[in-house]
């Protein structure tokens, strides 16, 4: 007999589970065996424990892992409504140019696709993946996904990759070389509430690392959300947006939501801190704001690399304010900024973090 496993009882396995296991199979199921510490086994990256605006629906957790040649991303979550309601994902990956932090998508061009819609992420952002689910008793889920490495100007094709039913026989993406997709797997298993997604199932995502250009040790940041068949954000955001009850809505602006935060794993390593959880470690204070008399403060441990950076919101450097290495107390003034909203990104080491800032 098959064992029900919690979401915190497989957390504990994944710090005291043996890489011996076998590894992932792609089937929208998350199982004990799969998750643990090394290649070939998933981690959790976070849990959604908040209300959710659609009652029972929506998402639960996010985990990922990572083989010799592959990714994988298990959201599990219950999104299956009377409608065409879908889990989108995005991703930024190293050595490519997507779009800026803090500024706004386009959207796809797939007027019947969620990845139209047109946030705005505290993280710079080369795909979309979407996954839509077919209303309850309709036994197929569907699959796209939007390149933002070609250009953010206008829309970007938001490509049909298949469909496959619901009940965890994966599908190999439509893509072929060189997409991110090429070589790609996908599949879904159904529940019908969270209350009773007992056994941990939803979606599940396996990518080719060559196909993305990937090696060990790189990382990938990325933000999943739980959305209506028009893109349209409900409460459900992983990570989690904290006190958030309600809808998010249409197009949101992440990088004016305090406390918001993407998550980041490095292949064959595991999990970042993520950007809230950075923020507070490095004691980051963009303040005041908005003014004209704005400064940066932070703390470094230590002796290490640090970068200060700010961006206009097409997604453009313009100032270099830190680049070197530093240590303690650090107050960095933003007075010959000319008036304007702008993105301050810091990075100490390998953490990041990153706030809007607005000079008057």
């Amino acid at each position: 007999m098959k064992k029900i496993l919690t979401l915190a009882t497989l957390g504990l396995l994944s710090l005291a589970a043996s890489p011996a296991f076998a590894q992932i199979t792609v089937d929208g199921k998350l199982d004990a065996a799969e998750v643990g510490t090394g290649e070939g086994k998933y981690q959790l990256v976070g849990e959604y424990t908040g209300t959710h605006s659609s009652a029972d629906k929506g998402l639960k957790a996010l985990y990922v892992g990572s083989s010799a040649t592959k990714l994988y991303i298990m959201t599990v979550a219950s999104p299956e409504t009377t409608g065409y309601d879908a889990l989108v994902l995005y991703l930024n990956v190293p050595d490519k140019a997507g779009v800026a932090a803090g500024t706004k998508l386009i959207g796809g061009a797939a007027g019947d696709s969620p990845l139209k819609h047109k946030p705005t992420f505290d993280m710079e952002v080369d795909y979309g993946i979407r996954a839509t689910t077919a209303p309850l008793a309709d036994n197929n889920v569907y699959y796209s996904y939007t390149d933002y490495t070609n250009g953010n100007t206008a829309a970007v094709p938001d490509a049909y990759q298949g469909n496959s039913t619901k009940a965890g026989v994966a599908i190999t993406a439509n893509a072929a070389a060189p997409s991110p997709l090429a070589g790609a797997r996908l599949a879904y298993t159904s529940s019908a509430t969270l209350s009773t997604n007992l056994t941990n199932t939803g979606v599940e995502i396996e990518l080719d690392m060559a196909a993305l250009g990937l090696n060990a040790g790189e990382r990938v940041d990325m933000v999943v959300g739980y959305t209506n068949g028009d893109g349209v954000y409900t409460s459900d955001l992983l990570p989690q947006i904290a006190g958030q009850t309600t809808a998010i809505g249409a197009d949101p602006d992440f990088t004016a939501i305090d406390g918001k935060q993407s998550f980041a794993y490095v292949i064959g390593t595991g999990i970042l801190a993520s950007r809230s959880a950075a923020s507070k470690t490095l004691g980051f204070q963009v303040y005041p704001n908005p003014a004209r008399q704005t400064k940066v403060n932070y703390v470094v441990a230590g002796q290490k690399d640090v970068a200060l950076e700010v961006f206009n919101l097409m997604g453009q450097r313009v100032r270099t304010l830190v680049a070197g290495k530093q240590s303690g107390s650090q107050s960095v003034p933003l007075s010959e900024l000319k008036a304007g909203t702008y993105l301050v990104k810091l990075r100490v080491g390998d953490q990041m973090t990153s706030q809007k800032v607005v000079i008057l």
